[in-house]
């Protein structure tokens, strides 16, 4: 979409459609239209709105292409709402953030384009929860949330959706790691998450060609650095990291090996590479009366905590539903319930970036 058209189709967009922001009724459930019917839409979103009807009901779903939508009307749905609405392209956009009867729009949409859509839909009234990351660099990140509190909050929600910060294994390891090990003074972070030539998101066209530098890394990491900014309660200070590119089906950056240093004086060390061929995933965290082991499960779907070497705890996924709630309830007027605020975005692209900086500077320490 151009600037230009984006302009002439906002100023003649009929500004009865925009929402107050308030509900009539906090008990009913969110009307939303899922914006992007790809396999994170279909795999992740459509799930989540099915199991809970009370909080999120989807009216509609969007995409560049009408059999995209309509496939995702009756596939991802399976009939949970025979009125359900599919549109596709810029026309049946356009007809669809004109309709006073969508509250809110959930987009999964390509990470380059997908702050345009942003723009749009708030203009048109909607509350947004977009996925992650919030843009693909800092500086449009920063444009994009200035221009949220500039001309849209509090009459509107904008949430950017990160799941690890609703995950309650995450939330759990938040806990302890503030209760019970004591001042936490040192990290390590291991992560091998295998993206094989075989991986569905690779062929997508934006992961495959990105017009950013960082590419799948970007995408990924910023998990991580959510993760890390939540269970430490601090932000980082300093990064220094050497970066490489393993894998020839991998575009960028797919390898680090980084030391962080977070103004609360917590220190230590992230090993992470998307070009392996096994799972690991272990976040440990020492502190003066303990330690808290946090480990993606290897026989089935979940995390494992342990607590001072000793106790140990299972949790399964959930981070998806439980931040569909809490955008829900912000939507209704709860804003506090909601964690993933633009600025909370932000930080979590600016570590990312800062990474990618110290890696492209052969490890040059980066303040942030």
């Amino acid at each position: 979409l151009s600037g230009r058209f984006l302009q002439k189709e906002l100023t003649t967009m009929n500004s009865d459609n925009v929402d107050d922001g308030c509900s009539p009724d906090r008990n009913t459930p969110l009307r939303v239209a899922l914006l992007g019917a790809g396999l994170f839409a279909k795999n992740a979103h459509a799930p989540a709105i099915r199991k809970h009807p009370e909080s999120v009901q989807c009216i509609a779903v969007w995409s560049r292409r009408q059999a995209s939508a309509e496939a995702l009307v009756a596939e991802g749905f399976d009939g949970c709402n025979s009125d359900m609405v599919a549109y596709g392209g810029e026309q049946g956009l356009i007809e669809l953030l004109r309709s006073p009867d969508v509250e809110a729009v959930i987009m999964a949409l390509p990470l380059d384009t997908q702050p345009e859509y942003v723009t749009r839909a708030l203009r048109a009234g909607k509350h947004v929860l977009s996925e992650k990351p919030i843009a693909p660099t800092v500086a449009e990140a920063q444009v994009l949330r200035d221009d949220y509190h500039r001309n849209f909050s509090p009459r509107l929600q904008w949430s950017v959706a990160e799941n690890f910060r609703y995950e309650p294994a995450i939330q759990r390891a938040t806990e302890v790691v503030r209760n019970e090990i004591g001042n936490p003074f040192l990290f390590s972070l291991n992560m091998r998450i295998p993206f094989r030539p075989d991986n569905p998101y690779l062929k997508t066209a934006w992961r495959k060609k990105p017009s950013w530098y960082g590419g799948l890394f970007v995408d990924a990491f910023v998990h991580a650095t959510a993760m890390l900014r939540k269970i430490l309660g601090s932000e980082a200070r300093s990064v220094s990291a050497v970066t490489s590119s393993r894998a020839d089906h991998l575009p960028s950056v797919d390898t680090m090996a980084a030391r962080v240093e977070f103004q609360s004086g917590v220190q230590g060390s992230i090993a992470t590479t998307y070009a392996c061929s096994s799972m690991k995933f272990e976040l440990e965290v020492t502190g003066t009366q303990g330690t808290m082991l946090l480990q993606r499960k290897q026989d089935g779907p979940g995390y494992r905590i342990t607590v001072n070497e000793n106790t140990v705890e299972e949790y399964g996924f959930g981070g998806v539903e439980a931040e569909f709630g809490s955008f829900a309830d912000a939507c209704r007027g709860g804003r506090d319930a909601d964690c993933n605020s633009p600025e909370e975005a932000v930080k979590d692209l600016m570590m990312v970036e800062a990474c990618l900086k110290s890696g492209q500077n052969n490890g040059a320490c980066i303040t942030l």
